[in-house]
Parts: C-alpha cells; sequence; structure tokens
C-alpha cells in the first residue's frame, strides 16, 4: 500500500539534526504548567506513536495515512495526498513530524484515497486525512471554517498503563486547512499536533507553539512558522514516554 522506500527515507544525518532540534527546546524558557499543550487524556493521542518498527515499508507500529478530497474538482486526491506527505515527511529535519522519537512516529502514505480499500485493508490505516468544504457537523460552527481531529477506537495499552487510540480522523477545510501552500501546511501540522496528543490554546504563549499561534487562527504570534515548535516536538516526546 505504501509507495515509500528506503531512498525516500531522510538521511542519515536526521538523527543528529533531530538532536540540534531537541536541545533548542531544552534551552527555550519553561513557561507554566500545560503551556506546551499536552492533552490530559491518553485517548487523544495515537497507540502506535509509544512504538517504532524497523524497515522500508510500513510496519505494524508505523503511522499510515491516507488522503481524500469531497470534492476533486477543487483538490484531487492525488494532489492532497502529496501535499499532505511532502508537509509531514519531506520538508527536512526539524520541520516534520516523521522521525520523532528515533522514528516512534514513521509516518507513510497509502497509494489511493481511502474510500478505495476494503474495510479489512482500511482498518489497518491509523490515520485518515478528509478534505472538503464544510465539516461543521464534526468540528462545530460556523459552517466551512474549523479544521479538526477526532480519534476513535480506544485499545488497552498494558506497556503505558492507560488507554489510547488506533485511529484518528483529520478534517481540513478547503478555505485553511485544504490549502495548498504553507497556510494549509501550517494547518496540517497544527491537527497532526493533536493527532499526537497536543491541546489548543490555554491562553499562554510561552514556550512558542504552532498550537496557539496566529498562523492556525490563535493570538500568538511568537511562533508565526508553518511547522511545529521545538517545544511542541518536545511535548510529543514528553507524550511518547
Amino acid at each position: 500500500m505504501t509507495d515509500r522506500n528506503a531512498g525516500g527515507r531522510l538521511p542519515v544525518w536526521v538523527p543528529a539534526m533531530w538532536a540540534a532540534v531537541l536541545l533548542a527546546a531544552l534551552l527555550t524558557p519553561a513557561g507554566p504548567a500545560h503551556a506546551s499543550h499536552p492533552n490530559p487524556s491518553s485517548t487523544r493521542h495515537l497507540h502506535n506513536m509509544h512504538y517504532a518498527t524497523s524497515g522500508s515499508s510500513a510496519g505494524a507500529n508505523d503511522e499510515q495515512f491516507c488522503v481524500e478530497s469531497t470534492d476533486t474538482s477543487k483538490v484531487s486526491h492525488s494532489s492532497a495526498r502529496a501535499f499532505v506527505k511532502q508537509t509531514l515527511t519531506e520538508m527536512g529535519a526539524g520541520k516534520v513530524w516523521d522521525g520523532l522519537g528515533n522514528w516512534r512516529i514513521d509516518l507513510w502514505a497509502t497509494n489511493s484515497n481511502c474510500s478505495s480499500y476494503p474495510a479489512t485493508t482500511r482498518n489497518t490505516i491509523e490515520i485518515e486525512v478528509h478534505y472538503g468544504w464544510d465539516w461543521s457537523a464534526r468540528c462545530g460552527a460556523p459552517v466551512g471554517y474549523y479544521n479538526c481531529v477526532e480519534h476513535d477506537n480506544p485499545v488497552w495499552d498494558a506497556a503505558q498503563g492507560h488507554y489510547d487510540s488506533q485511529w484518528a480522523y483529520v478534517f481540513l477545510v478547503f478555505s485553511s486547512g485544504g490549502r495548498l501552500d504553507n497556510v494549509g501546511r501550517g494547518f496540517i501540522n497544527h491537527e497532526f499536533g493533536h493527532v499526537f496528543g497536543l491541546a489548543d490554546d490555554n491562553g499562554n504563549c510561552n514556550p512558542p507553539s504552532l498550537m496557539h499561534s496566529t498562523v492556525v487562527g490563535y493570538g500568538c504570534g511568537n511562533w508565526t512558522n508553518w511547522y511545529p515548535s521545538p517545544s511542541d516536538f518536545q511535548s510529543v516526546l514528553n507524550v511518547m514516554a
């Protein structure tokens, strides 16, 4: 199902780059509790992010994702998929979720859109990304405005001593998260922060975070990049621990 291979992975210097990113996170002044936005509910992060599978294709503990558009005249399945894949895996160390935690986050795009697979196959895909004009029935009013994430199917994780989620669904509206530009990249990375256990704005801007940035409609202007901040990466590492 996957089209990624060993040659498509980030090069061997990635671990060193991640070390530099995490050092920067450690040097960021600490803020009040919860400033880095970990979600207190363990069912708001994926089960597989605690574990890693080595290899040149998607393994049992990796995170596969499929992408689907509800209006292919606006954005095709393949264009949406290529853009999400590029945003999450191909933009370089320190800018992608892929590879975090010694590849405990190991993202693999499927070859086809989500609904093209039979249920037995679709159930093995951890993350679905859906593009559309309006997700207000899922994400709340107003119409055509909000992007959001839903987690589903809590599973008991004996090693962690809690329930976490087998599946996550990312809903992107064409007006913001569904754009094929850096605005869209910012929302994709924000929503995948939710997939990996981060919460939204809590009213505190320290440390800098994409989860409360003006880039995605919140009030903090101290992180204006479309990719996660060092504190965001560190917060997800804390969720993994």
